[in-house]
């Protein structure tokens, strides 16, 4: 039986490239067990011509959906710890609470989507309040905070938040949004609402297939993304800065021309991001300038690897019994 699916995204006006990029990708690659797709986007700031062009994007890929915005008070999260600026990564916490649906699929601003997420919509999910991708075990995870404090375990999951199927009367019933907004004002943890969920939810969350949240900048990812767009099976996540659509991202992102592809046929094909819209962010911090350092040594590394001139790089699985260095 076909059946509607409830899509969430938060943003502000900073991420609007990356915004047509996921919302037009996740629509086309949705199959045809999900008669309607329903996206409501959570925002403090977005404009009605922002919305125009979206639902302009949407319209392009032929298929039903709806698109509501959904206002958001930035004042609940006062004094906590802005993330680049902006507190709408804060935002996805308050969604279970404003929305009267049975469950949603939350996604992050800077992801694409190369694989049909309506299967999520029949997973069970066994009295658990939500469904995440861990990136790591804790013993590996960057959140160095949080894996302290939960033990450092060698096989316990740290979840990545920027993909959640959440079950919105379990997440009400549990007070998921009550206790990580404590926990936030409490610890001040480094990876903000990431880290406090992965402490709310610490053994009562499902496991996603991690083709629902494929890292970017994980190497060991690298085979699946040096395919084109269509052929990946997964949803990309471009975690690291520079985001795509961040000052010079053309020449520094390793996987731009794999999001440009999906930009070109959006309502914004023609964005670029030295232009003086309000996604341009000038990099003002020792580490935001790491952050394009890094990007830019991948961008060598993952070129020469996708087009075969390299054939061992570290950190990438090997492939036809080579060994990666």
């Amino acid at each position: 039986m076909s059946t509607p699916m409830n899509i969430v995204f938060c943003a502000d006006r900073r991420v609007l490239p990356g915004l047509h990029v996921a919302m037009y990708s996740l629509l086309a690659r949705i199959g045809a067990a999900v008669t309607e797709t329903r996206f409501f986007l959570f925002s403090d700031e977005l404009a009605d011509a922002d919305l125009a062009l979206l639902r302009q994007t949407l319209s392009s890929v032929g298929k039903q959906f709806t698109l509501e915005q959904r206002r958001v008070d930035a004042k609940l999260f006062a004094g906590f710890p802005p993330l680049n600026g902006s507190c709408a990564a804060y935002y996805r916490l308050v969604v279970p609470q404003a929305l009267d649906v049975e469950r949603f699929l939350y996604l992050d601003a800077d992801t694409l989507c190369d694989v049909d997420v309506g299967g999520l919509n029949a997973l069970e999910l066994h009295g658990a309040p939500a469904a995440l991708v861990p990136e790591a075990p804790l013993a590996g995870a960057i959140d160095r905070f949080v894996a302290e404090q939960l033990g450092n375990s060698a096989t316990e999951p740290y979840y990545n938040s920027g993909v959640i199927l959440v079950d919105v009367p379990e997440w009400r019933r549990q007070r998921v949004t009550e206790r990580a907004m404590e926990y936030i004002a409490a610890q001040r943890p480094p990876f903000h609402d990431q880290s406090a969920l992965n402490v709310v939810l610490r053994g009562n969350a499902v496991t996603l297939d991690e083709r629902f949240n494929c890292i970017a900048n994980m190497r060991k990812h690298w085979p699946a993304l040096r395919q084109t767009g269509g052929s990946i099976n997964r949803l990309v996540h471009f975690v690291d800065y520079p985001k795509p659509w961040d000052l010079l991202g053309e020449f520094v992102n390793p996987h731009y021309r794999l999001w440009r592809a999906a930009l070109k046929k959006t309502a914004l094909k023609n964005f670029r991001s030295w232009q003086n819209t309000p996604a341009r962010k000038f990099p003002k911090t020792g580490k935001a300038w790491s952050g394009y350092k890094k990007s830019l040594k991948d961008r060598w590394l993952f070129a020469g690897y996708s087009r075969g001139w390299l054939k061992q790089v570290k950190g990438v699985p090997a492939q036809n019994g080579e060994a990666a260095a």
